[in-house]
């Protein structure tokens, strides 16, 4: 397993969209990144904070269970901001890129564990992420524990 590869295949499939089919599965996805209040598909950028969410929700998850800690609640907000926006909208004279410059977020979690132990797992989560760990590679990514009582 230590050269497996992951394969998705795009396409065009509508003015502004592109369909992914990843396995058995397809989604859509709309603009690269896009700064209306709302969209028919979400942005790239939303599916890649998304996609490091749900990499980190199910990271805690597993921790959870290897440690057999009921979890009775887990939410985590994240958020991305790019370096220099108006770059990626072409406008002539900008510095900097398009890219993310930072990735900020909490993980709220009710648990039966203490405190401490709900912090071993996190970190073993952030340790053991494939996405978190490439991202933090490229951008400024904090994300945080929040234990809620």
């Amino acid at each position: 397993m230590t050269d497996y590869t992951w394969t998705v295949r795009v396409e065009r499939v509508g003015e502004n969209q592109a369909k992914a089919y990843s396995r058995n599965h397809a989604f859509v996805v709309g603009e690269q990144a896009s700064f209306q209040e709302s969209d028919p598909q979400p942005s790239a950028v939303e599916y890649l904070l998304g996609a490091l969410g749900g990499d980190l929700v199910r990271g805690f998850q597993v921790q959870a269970a290897r440690r057999r800690v009921a979890v009775d609640a887990l939410e985590l907000m994240l958020s991305g901001r790019l370096n220099n926006p108006l770059t990626h909208l072409g406008v002539v004279g900008e510095a900097g890129h398009p890219g993310l410059e930072s990735i900020r977020g909490t993980l709220y979690v009710t648990a039966d564990a203490d405190p401490s132990a709900l912090e071993e797992m996190w970190q073993a989560a952030l340790d053991r992420s494939p996405l978190f760990n490439t991202l933090r590679r490229c951008a400024a990514v904090s994300v945080e524990l929040r234990v809620v009582t």
